[in-house]
């Protein structure tokens, strides 16, 4: 694909309120219902990670029979005596199903209907009408005007309900999503609409994984820079694992994830839509909010950052390993405080700044400030221990090359477990971490790394009570 990771544009699907839009009289929840998709609206009410989406659509191929059959082919090729046997014969894995096969940061990820099926937590069965020829002549032109506009003339998209003209924008927006262009839908996608309509059980998982097969191919062929079903592919790699591996390393910020979440559809945009009027929206206590989307990204993360005094970020790294059993390195403690509000996406018809190499690749200022605070830090350290060698207060803090933890007591210290999962990045990368952009490939390895050579640690003394200090520095600036 010549396509690179900055020209994407990555598609969030919407979050619906159904309560909001029943309550501005739009009750469309029985539609989906019928489909058995009401899991999958609950799934969207979570973080897409476009910088993750955009390492696995670059990477993307579509791996099908024809696919397979050229492995058969070059196996004969190689070895004439291969002719005739089967896949396993040849030690080639047998062909399942057509997938969507990628990698991100030498993690392989794999897509196909089954797995949609089951993040959607809803069967691959029903109706599914693809492959359709001349769309001006089919029979289904009339069917679907039926359903539609009440007639066997196809009308306009003025002469739809309010039910229907916001079942057409949920199905642009979430489950067979458009990259800009008018809402005037295919036959194919009409076809799909008749089924909700109709409450007639279509195979959902079919269309989206035919959809998103479409699209990618669009990407590769004619170079298009769209990528739809952002929440979708993120809410695989979460349940894939890709995710859980990440976190536990604490290299990764939703900063550099691009993360963010969906707009929501509810009655306002109803309003905005003209289907009703201004004055008759109202605001709802119980309507949903984009701020509550929580990423996955370190979950059981302390509340500390490194503007914190360094005593307050010892004590909550001391109270997080005493309780979880997990190690806190003070270089990974973030520079501004985990969590808040995650940015929302904007419309598929906003025009967005391009954005280029330079912008995708720059991360010197902020590394630039990362390396004085990482200075600072040292000092403080070092300041803090000078004056607490003299009051015989001091925590210990193992200094290494690879690693500085906080210890409360000696015979602990060897009980902390080293990871078992580390990034680390491939050979043509700089070796110092922090200086690596997003945009270079990482593998994750699996086993365990050889053990750091011991160090004299920097500070003697032994912290008998961080409670301690942290009342004489309350006492002294008071």
């Amino acid at each position: 694909m010549s396509l690179e990771e900055w020209e994407l544009k990555i598609q969030t699907e919407n979050l619906v309120d159904f309560t909001s839009l029943a309550h501005h009289g739009c009750d469309i929840r029985s539609y989906y219902d019928a489909q058995d998709l009401m899991e999958y609206f609950n799934m969207l009410n979570g973080p897409t990670y476009k910088a993750l989406i955009r390492h696995f659509w670059v990477r993307a191929q579509i791996y099908d029979r024809n696919v397979a059959k050229l492995e058969e082919t070059e196996k004969v090729l190689i070895d004439p005596s291969m002719e005739g046997k089967t896949r396993e014969e040849m030690g080639l894995e047998p062909f399942r199903c057509t997938e969507i096969r990628s990698s991100i940061m030498g993690i392989p990820v794999f897509i196909s209907e089954e797995i949609l099926s089951f993040v959607l937590r809803r069967a691959s069965k029903g109706i599914f009408k693809g492959g359709i020829g001349n769309s001006k002549t089919s029979p289904w032109n009339e069917v679907v005007n039926q359903s539609m506009f009440g007639s066997s003339k196809k009308g306009t998209y003025s002469d739809l309900s309010m039910e229907k003209k916001m079942l057409l924008k949920i199905q642009n927006e979430n489950l067979l999503p458009k990259g800009g262009g008018s809402d005037q839908p295919s036959l194919e996608h009409r076809i799909f609409l008749h089924f909700f309509i109709k409450k007639e059980k279509a195979n959902v998982p079919r269309y989206i994984f035919k959809h998103l097969m479409k699209e990618l191919k669009e990407s590769q062929e004619n170079k298009r820079c769209w990528v739809p079903y952002g929440r979708l592919i993120s809410e695989i790699l979460h349940q894939g694992g890709l995710l859980k591996a990440l976190s536990k390393a604490n290299f990764f910020t939703n900063k550099q994830f691009e993360t963010e979440t969906g707009k929501i559809i509810n009655g306002r945009t109803l309003r905005n839509m003209n289907l009703i009027k201004k004055e008759a929206y109202t605001k709802l206590s119980t309507d949903l909010k984009e701020f509550n989307v929580v990423s996955n990204l370190m979950e059981d993360f302390p509340p500390i950052c490194k503007q914190d005094p360094i005593d307050v970020q010892m004590m909550f790294i001391l109270d997080h390993f005493e309780t979880t059993g997990d190690v806190i390195r003070v270089e990974d403690v973030p520079e501004t405080m985990y969590g808040g509000a995650l940015p929302v996406a904007k419309s598929r018809k906003t025009k967005r700044k391009p954005l280029t190499k330079d912008d995708y690749l720059a991360e010197a200022p902020e590394l630039k400030k990362a390396k004085k605070s990482k200075v600072a830090s040292q000092e403080q350290l070092a300041q803090g221990a000078s004056e607490a060698n003299a009051s015989g207060s001091v925590p210990e803090v193992v200094a290494t090359e690879a690693v500085t933890s906080v210890a409360p007591f000696s015979d602990k210290v060897s009980k902390i477990p080293e990871s078992t999962i580390t990034i680390s990045p491939s050979s043509s990368i700089d070796s110092d971490l922090d200086n690596i952009p997003l945009s270079q490939k990482y593998k994750i390895n699996t086993k365990t790394p050889p053990k750091s050579k011991t160090f004299t640690p920097v500070y003697p003394a032994i912290l008998k009570s961080i409670w301690e200090m942290s009342q004489k520095r309350i006492k002294i600036c008071s």
